[in-house]
């Protein structure tokens, strides 16, 4: 982003504040007691058809609409009911899963430890060769509680309600889930690996997990208190949950907390106890809402992972720390329903770790660019048993986690754009399942995104609020009104700001303290609990006036302040201003137009002056996926019954940090994370409706091998078949050609053409390394 910086004012915030990870733009992160991606959408369809929402007779497509028309409709009521909650809180300790995302600069390897670029191309690599790990590795603790109801005590499932059957729920179940060494077997036989052996594999062998199970014990209200719908009470199960386990003598809440996650004393230490419980897993006795429900339905509690709105202080339950008056404390948490797999527990975990969703959090469209191809979309339910093989993270999630909390999570080769030598050059990608001595990706950075938002109204410059979450961003001038009889502010504006949530305001400062000023932009309307009166929201539809009348402060000294403030969800452009006046008496006293920093009349917390345009990073990572360790889960991807493989090869992530959702439906082919789509033949249902986009990439890969033919046989529960016999492979990406169709665009991405290209050279004879060539 192409900024002005002109002054630097400190400003003192309640709490703790949000930043970026590693781009200009924060990602949206899932609110309340609900998360879209852990749906079993089989199984919510029969949920739904038992409750007469969709019809038994539905067909395939008929079913997948109705299903995105109900989970769309339970993510907008979680998210006002979450908006309202949270209002409500009184704890100004405002944390939340993406802050200790800001704890370090992402550090980016270029080739150290590993394979270097070379601009030679030999033929055929060597096998993977597995690399040791000897630098720092770390453990975090998990308290897991076990939870029953009343009216429905563990082990009252039945096996045709899940998959993951078991005659007894017992702690040790849980325990070789959890924390098992050998891992564990699932109903149907698989040797699966544990929730600490998947994160244990994916960093590389720098970060595990250990711990232990408290619990049954029993809520003090039937299971629809807390999960039914739209009322459900899952934070009252959280805190009766901690109260439990404080009061049983077996358990140490103090053995849970061995991390400062937040910094608390900003010592840069985030490995010391803080008097938080670190890591709150809480499973409930019933099957989830988001598989079901069993026989609880839609009065399940829907699997999560949320805070308690604010610090709350554990009854019974003591620390040494300074921080919280003696107590121990909880404040993050996730939840899963008993009969939980892997894949659920890892995603959500995955939260508690900072990362944000990678689907579409809003299910605007089709389905997002990742699906399976990550943990952090629907890859969480990848398996012969659904949720028995998650996939591992996406080379984002990676990114962000080696930045958070360093490690061996992602090392490799960073090159820009205008540095690869017409010449080429090559490289060597490990399967991202493993840790070998080639890259585990390449990122191919690219020249900064232009994005015009508007044209200032005079000069070069306007006024800039910023765009992103939880901000709270001012400019501020002080003004002498003591001999003024009449005073009145005016200014242009333009502003895209998210209606009802986020909001911008003038607001006058005296020593009886702060006051936001009326006028026709402003509105009172307070439908989520975010506008503290007098706010402007929504959008101007271009450059407009603004006049403000404060006379009323006439006689005094005051400080005016244009202030933006954001909630932890959608980002919009934000608010402009220019040519801004305050005329005391119909006369100029202060005229400021952001293109004169000499004479610049305005201290700034967060505004900058600014051309109208926004650049934003965007760059492409390249990995290697395979049907090996971790990643096995990607050759068995249950679809009704149906086997279905995403193909192995060279997988191209193109990150555009432009967005910060991935919600296709609003804006198909762009979204802040996507694969790469190798193959554009658009696959369709023998009925001749498109197959939706967890299907069409499912051989996004650029490939070497003739992938295997696709058939999925649903003939008998709706009367359709999925065919694909595409078989030759793609080796050659060129971003000169088009990588979405007009069939499913949500499926593709508006990839940018600077004339890049990436030719897949060769691989190792056990597939397990890939050759490529970058040239341009």
């Amino acid at each position: 982003m192409l900024n002005k910086t002109i002054l630097s004012l400190a400003v003192v915030l309640a709490g703790l504040s949000a930043n970026a990870l590693a781009s200009e733009r924060e990602h949206s992160y899932q609110s309340g007691a609900f998360d879209l991606v852990v749906a079993d959408e089989q199984r919510l369809i029969q949920m739904l058809k038992k409750s007469g929402k969709i019809a038994q007779g539905a067909s395939f497509n008929e079913a997948e609409v109705a299903l995105r028309s109900f989970l769309k409709t339970r993510q907008q009521q979680e998210a006002l009911r979450a908006a309202s909650l949270d209002a409500e809180a009184t704890s100004n300790f405002a944390m939340d899963s993406d802050i200790k995302s800001s704890r370090k600069k992402v550090r980016r390897s270029k080739g150290d430890k590993k394979g270097k670029f070379s601009r030679s191309r030999r033929n055929r690599p060597d096998n993977l060769v597995i690399e040791d790990y000897s630098g720092e590795a770390r453990q975090g603790r998990v308290l897991a509680i076990l939870m029953e109801f009343p009216d429905f005590p563990h082990n009252s499932i039945l096996p045709e309600d899940s998959g993951m059957y078991y005659e007894d729920y017992n702690q040790d179940h849980y325990r070789q889930i959890l924390f098992g060494a050998q891992g564990w077997i699932a109903p149907n036989g698989h040797h699966a690996n544990s929730f600490t052996q998947f994160y244990e594999k994916q960093s590389g062998g720098s970060y595990s997990l250990t711990g232990d199970v408290a619990g049954w014990y029993m809520a003090t209200e039937n299971a629809a208190y807390y999960g039914g719908n739209p009322d459900g009470d899952a934070r009252s199960l959280i805190r009766e949950a901690l109260a439990a386990a404080a009061a049983d003598p077996s358990v140490d809440l103090t053995q849970f907390d061995i991390e400062d996650r937040y910094d608390l004393d900003g010592d840069g230490n985030y490995w010391e106890a803080d008097g938080l419980v670190d890591h709150v897993m809480v499973f409930h006795s019933s099957v989830g809402e988001e598989a079901g429900g069993g026989q609880l339905g839609e009065d399940a509690i829907w699997a999560h992972r949320w805070n308690l709105g604010g610090v709350w202080a554990i009854p019974g339950a003591t620390s040494d720390v300074p921080y919280w008056n003696g107590a121990m404390v909880a404040y993050d948490y996730t939840i899963a329903p008993i009969d939980s797999a892997v894949g659920i527990i890892s995603h959500e975990f995955g939260h508690d770790l900072g990362l944000p969703d990678e689907y579409d959090t809003q299910y605007t469209g089709k389905g997002e660019p990742v699906s399976m191809w990550s943990v952090m979309s629907s890859g969480s339910w990848a398996g012969r048993l659904g949720g028995t093989e998650p996939t591992g993270f996406s080379a984002w999630a990676k990114e962000q986690l080696q930045a958070s909390l360093g490690g061996n999570w992602l090392h490799g080769a960073t090159v820009n754009f205008d540095d690869i030598p017409r010449s080429g050059i090559q490289g060597l990608l490990d399967q991202a399942s493993s840790k070998g001595t080639n890259h585990d990706a390449i990122r191919i950075n690219l020249p900064q995104k232009q994005s015009l938002i508007t044209t200032p109204v005079s000069g070069q410059y306007a006024y800039f609020s910023g765009s992103g979450n939880d901000l709270d961003n001012r400019m501020s001038t002080r003004v002498d009104l003591t001999a003024a009889s009449s005073v009145v502010v005016k200014f242009k504006t333009w502003y895209d700001i998210e209606a009802d949530w986020d909001y911008a305001y003038l607001a006058v400062s005296t020593e009886a303290g702060l006051v936001t000023i009326a006028n026709a932009l402003t509105t009172d309307t307070n439908p989520n609990g975010n506008n503290l009166g007098n706010g402007i929201t929504g959008s101007s539809n271009g450059w407009i006036d603004a006049e403000f009348d404060l006379t009323s402060f006439a006689g005094q000294v005051v400080d005016i302040t244009v202030i933006y403030s954001t909630d932890p969800g959608v980002a919009n452009a934000g608010i402009y201003i220019d040519d801004f006046s305050v005329e005391l008496d119909s006369v100029a006293v202060v005229t400021a137009n952001a293109d004169d920093s000499a004479s610049e009349p305005f201290n700034f917390a967060g505004f900058t002056a600014n051309t109208g345009s926004n650049y934003t990073d965007h760059y492409y990572l390249l990995e290697w996926r395979t049907h090996h360790g971790v990643d096995s889960g990607l050759a068995h991807i249950n679809v009704a019954g149906e086997t279905m493989s995403y193909e192995e090869g060279l997988l191209i992530w193109y990150v555009d940090n432009k967005f910060s959702d991935n919600w296709v439906g609003n804006h198909p082919g762009d979204g802040f994370l996507g694969v790469v789509d190798a193959d554009q033949k658009t696959l369709k249902w023998s009925d001749g409706a498109p197959a939706s986009t967890k299907y069409q990439i499912h051989d996004a890969t650029f490939s070497i091998d003739r992938n295997d033919k696709m058939f999925l046989d649903l003939e008998e529960q709706y009367g359709i078949t999925l065919r694909d016999n595409r078989v030759r492979g793609q080796r050659l990406f060129n971003d000169r050609r088009k990588y979405i169709g007009s069939d499913i665009p949500d499926a593709g991405r508006n990839i940018p053409t600077y004339g890049l290209k990436i030719r897949l050279i060769n691989q190792s004879k056990d597939r397990s390394v890939g050759s490529i060539y970058i040239y341009r």
